[in-house]
């Protein structure tokens, strides 16, 4: 396992801003660990996830404040742990984000309803990089 100051370079830095699932992973009541599988969007040095409002990712982070993902890549991993916040979602985030993995079309379609309203946008600030690559 491998540790970086910052985010890598090399063969991971073109690959996470790739519409690919990654892992969450929080804490959960009493200390258990949750975690799920999530798209993302890597904007600004910083991971954005949508979820549920009060779902149990949602509540861990209010409670907590802290968190990592996991790119996945074969035999490869990327984790990226910090600081964590969670704010209102916007339909112009909501689409972002289903752009990115599905197309403009779908995510016009997608993202036409006020749903956003019941949603969350998680930033996660990686504060420790680790993997295997």
């Amino acid at each position: 396992m491998a540790e970086l100051v910052g985010p890598p370079d090399g063969w991971w830095a073109g690959r996470i801003g790739e519409p690919r699932t990654v892992v969450l992973s929080t804490t959960g009541p009493g200390g258990r660990a949750h975690a799920a599988a999530v798209w993302y969007l890597w904007r600004d040095g910083e991971v954005q996830i949508v979820t549920g409002r009060g779902s149990q990712k949602h509540r861990n982070i209010e409670r907590t404040g802290q968190a990592a993902v996991t790119w996945l890549d074969d035999w490869r991993y990327l984790t990226a742990a910090g600081p964590v916040t969670a704010e209102p979602l916007t339909r112009e985030d909501r689409y972002a984000l289903w752009a990115h993995y599905r197309g403009p079309e779908v995510a016009a379609k997608e993202t036409a309803s006020d749903a956003h309203e019941e949603m969350v946008l998680l930033r996660l600030r990686p504060a420790r990089w680790w993997g295997q690559w």
